[in-house]
Order: structure tokens, then sequence, then C-alpha cells
């Protein structure tokens, strides 16, 4: 037996968890597609609005992934899998790109961005592949691939030193910038000098509960056992309704807290995102979701959204 979660407000949709977790999807994908035009789809690692917006969109296309997994292939254990993946890039998104001090979120993107380039690099062969692991008429395009490969991790990694270079924290606390940077310790919880990593760094756990996730127990954490192929993996579990309504509840709340971080970081692009909803071809796919008895008329719908986009006229801006 899986995990099950009430679902507040799944009335309006007709009772289909489903029909809500699609609600909420629709509006993060419209999110996603305006921060995405509004960056021109320009994702250099050292233009963090566009990193941004090209991160989420990985996301929304995960998300669209797991609902998947859950209605058309019923797969309980992969679907586990990707909510835990989510769940870690949900709290990722939380520390480094919601951290309010703009000199510390720079940090924390550099070294996010070191540390998986260089994780990746770790296992991708600096020479080429060893003759024999292949067959010699794969052998040539698959080195070239991996230098391929290598070379952008490479580019990426010196487009954020350039950036390390300039950070003014050097000023404020060489030593504790010196010591962070070394350790490429983008989860450090005070920007100050140590003597153990382990010391200044979140873990898993403590980030999870910092979206909000861990209240009553460790639920990403057990998810992981899926993730690891532990012997959860191969427990005989349905999918079935109470199975997938548990999953479908959790992956809302990942949905929903991927859109809230992501309309706060564009917080002086809230005008642009939610003039999106009044396109035709969104308005109707949220619309949708509704049953018949709770769903809006177009003109009142298109009142809520124009009322959203007076409130952000007169909100003071945050920009990044």
């Amino acid at each position: 037996m899986g995990h099950k979660f009430h679902i507040d407000g799944t009335q309006e949709f007709g009772y289909s968890t489903f029909n809500r977790c699609l609600y909420s999807f629709y509006f993060y994908m419209n999110t996603v597609k305006r921060v995405c035009k509004l960056c021109k789809n320009y994702a250099p690692v050292n233009y963090i609005p566009g990193y941004v917006a090209h991160f989420s969109y990985i996301r929304l296309k995960s998300f669209d992934t797991l609902m998947k997994v859950v209605v058309e292939h019923k797969d309980y254990v992969s679907a586990n899998c990707l909510l835990r993946m989510l769940g870690d890039s949900v709290a990722v998104f939380r520390l480094v790109y919601m951290e309010p001090d703009e000199n510390l979120r720079k940090l924390r993107h550099c070294l996010y961005v070191l540390d998986g380039c260089e994780r990746n690099l770790a296992v991708l062969p600096e020479k080429n592949i060893n003759k024999g692991s292949i067959p010699d008429d794969e052998l040539e395009d698959a080195n070239k691939q991996i230098k391929f490969n290598r070379d952008i991790r490479l580019r990426m990694m010196s487009q954020v030193q350039e950036m390390l270079d300039q950070s003014p924290l050097q000023n404020v606390n060489k030593a504790a910038f010196d010591r962070i940077v070394k350790d490429r310790n983008w989860k450090f919880k005070e920007f100050k000098e140590y003597n153990k990593k382990g010391s200044n760094q979140y873990q898993w756990r403590e980030l999870y509960k910092i979206i909000d996730k861990c209240q009553y127990f460790d639920l990403l954490s057990f998810m992981s056992q899926y993730a690891h192929g532990l012997s959860m993996s191969n427990l005989n579990i349905v999918l079935d309704e109470n199975n997938c309504d548990g999953i479908l509840g959790e992956t809302v709340g990942l949905i929903d807290r991927m859109n809230e971080y992501l309309m706060e970081f564009f917080d002086d692009a809230n005008v642009f995102i939610y003039e999106g909803l009044l396109e035709p071809e969104m308005r109707d796919k949220i619309l949708a979701c509704f049953d018949k008895k709770h769903r809006p008329d177009v003109r009142t719908w298109e009142q809520g959204v124009m009322s959203k986009i007076r409130e952000s006229y007169i909100r003071p801006f945050n920009k990044r």
C-alpha cells in the first residue's frame, strides 16, 4: 500500500486528482513558456535568468512525463523515481535561485554548475574509449560525442569561473569565499569560514524541509528506495486509485511550489506571465480541467486574470 494524501479542491475538478494536477501543470506551463519567451531561449550559464528559464523548462517536461507514467503506464516504481528527482530539483531551485542576496545567489549558482560539471567530467573519459569496448564502426562516433560533451562542460566551467573571479564577496570575506569555492559548497548554510564542509552545509533532508515536504515523515528520502533500486522496488504494488492519488497529490505540491518560486524570481515580469493566461489556447486548456458545475465562463476567467494583472502593476517590483 502506498501513501495517500487528501487533495483540497478536487471537487471543482470532478473529484479527479489527475484533473487537479493538470490544472497546476498548465499554470506552470504558461509561466515557463512566458519566461522562456522573455529570455528568448537564451540559456548560457553566465546569464542566470536564461539559465533559470531553461532549468524550469526541463522540469516542465519531467512533470509531463511523470503524469504519463502514472496515468498511461501505471508504473509505481518509475513514478516514485521521477517524483524524488523532481523533489530534489525543487529543493535546489529554492536554495540556489531564491537566495535573497544577489551576490550569494550568483555564488551558489556558479558552484552548483561547477559541481555538476566536474562530477560529469569525472565519468567522461578524457582520452578515447579503449578499442574493443564497442564495435570499431561505432568507436569514432562515440569518441566524437564524448569530446563534444567534455568541451561543453569545460566551456561552462570557464564561464562561471569568470563570474567567480568578479565576485565582490572576495572583498567581504576572502577566507570564507575561498573555502566555499574550493569545496564547491553551493549548499552552504552561512557565508563564513569553517573547518569541515559538513559543518556548514545543508543536508538533503534539511532542504526538503525548506520546501515544506517533510513535516510528518521524510517522504522524499522514502522515495529514494525506488530511485536506488532497493528492495521496495521489487514489491508488487498496483497503481490503484489510492496510490495514484498519493503520487499525483505530491506532484501537485511540487508543481505549485515550482510555479510560485518561478513567479517570484521573475517578479517584474508577472504582468507578462499573467497575460499568457488570456491566450485562448492556454485559457481553454485550464478551463477544461474543471467539471461543468464549477467551470468559469470565459468572461469570468478573463476578469479574474485581469484582476491579477492589476495587482501586479501596483505591487512593488523586486527586480533581479
